[in-house]
């Protein structure tokens, strides 16, 4: 059996163990091996309370994705209103790859909020199809299976990485060294 070539690189863990952190920091040491393209979810805090998140480009735009509080008909994921029209605006046109060639497509994060929006799993399933290497944040364990996620965790192209405590800053330097390899 043929080994597939690795295109799509997952990372996994529990909320709050350093997911964006340590995608922050493979980005950081790839922006001088390759080119980078994407967005990170950044969590928003008022007086020591996280009031919500912004969607924030490799290039530092921002968005509103979600807030708590929130008066309006906007779709709800737990106490977070979801800004799915901001979200696409701002991510959607980061995930066309054949508008400018990316050799490192970064998604924080495949998540509940992100997956309010239909395009935006389209075109995640278009670029990993079209084996566009990216670095992708998924939720370790959901309470309904999400068909995205699934579908990453499942591709042959794919591997997993889970951080926790003991694994998250050797992590950075694994999972690089991974993508040096799989990028032409």
């Amino acid at each position: 059996m043929e080994k597939h070539k690795l295109t799509v690189f997952l990372i996994t863990g529990q909320p709050g163990i350093g997911k964006t952190t340590l995608v922050g920091k493979i980005a950081a040491n790839m922006r001088n091996q390759c080119t980078l393209q994407g967005f990170f979810t950044d969590e928003v805090r008022e007086n020591n309370q996280r009031i919500g998140f912004d969607v924030v480009t490799m290039a530092g735009k921002r968005e509103i994705l979600a807030r708590e509080k929130v008066q309006g008909n906007l779709p709800k994921v737990g106490k977070y209103s979801v800004y799915v029209e901001n979200f696409e605006k701002l991510a959607l046109p980061l995930l066309n790859i054949s508008s400018q060639p990316t050799q490192l497509m970064i998604i924080d994060e495949v998540g509940k909020m992100e997956l309010l929006s239909k395009r935006f799993e389209e075109a995640v399933r278009m670029l990993v199809l079209n084996e566009q290497i990216a670095l992708i944040t998924i939720p370790l364990h959901t309470n309904k299976r999400i068909g995205l996620v699934e579908f990453l965790k499942s591709y042959p192209q794919s591997r997993i990485y889970t951080v926790n405590h003991t694994n998250r800053d050797s992590l950075v330097r694994t999972i690089s060294e991974d993508i040096i390899k799989s990028i032409p």
